[in-house]
């Protein structure tokens, strides 16, 4: 794939939405196109992390699991948004599993790569750690909807100790 067709593609996330060329010509460098069929696994939980990822089109279901249940969906990803931010963040291990729910295009970003190039242009990595920061306030919400939702359907005497989350 030429460098300025994958230029295109990346300026047609809306993840990367108003970040300049220069700046996608620069990411070109450190991402690749992936594809996944239904069903296809990205990543894993516990997993080590070495990539972000862009859906440019379909979508993933990112599902965590806890010992003596059965994984649980959580949360799903579609076409132009992000996932995979504990690359980001220097985390060693995944915290979902990810999963194609449908055909999906993807572009795999490095995630050391990415640290680097966010570290050499500062404003750079203020405009991606801010669209992270978003996503990830979305995404917060979104749990907290599912846990209130879960939360209700449970008898009252339910608790729920208090766990560190994070769902890439």
């Amino acid at each position: 794939m030429s460098r300025q067709v994958l230029v295109e593609i990346l300026g047609n996330v809306r993840f990367l939405d108003g970040v300049a060329k220069k700046h996608l010509e620069d990411l070109v460098d450190i991402a690749r196109v992936e594809e996944y069929e239904e069903g296809e696994i990205l990543f894993e939980e516990g997993q080590p992390v070495d990539a972000v990822y862009l859906v440019v089109d379909g979508e993933v279901a990112l599902e965590v699991s806890a010992s003596g249940i059965n994984p649980q969906h959580v949360l799903t990803v579609g076409t132009g948004e992000s996932l995979g931010w504990s690359a980001l963040m220097e985390r060693r291990r995944r915290t979902a599993t990810a999963r194609a729910t449908a055909p999906t295009t993807l572009v795999r970003i490095n995630g050391e790569q990415l640290i680097e190039l966010c570290e050499r242009n500062p404003s750079f990595g203020f405009e991606i750690m801010r669209k992270t920061a978003a996503a990830l306030a979305r995404r917060l919400n979104a749990m907290r909807q599912r846990f209130l939702e879960v939360y209700r359907l449970q008898p009252a005497s339910f608790t729920c100790g208090a766990e560190e989350i994070g769902v890439d």
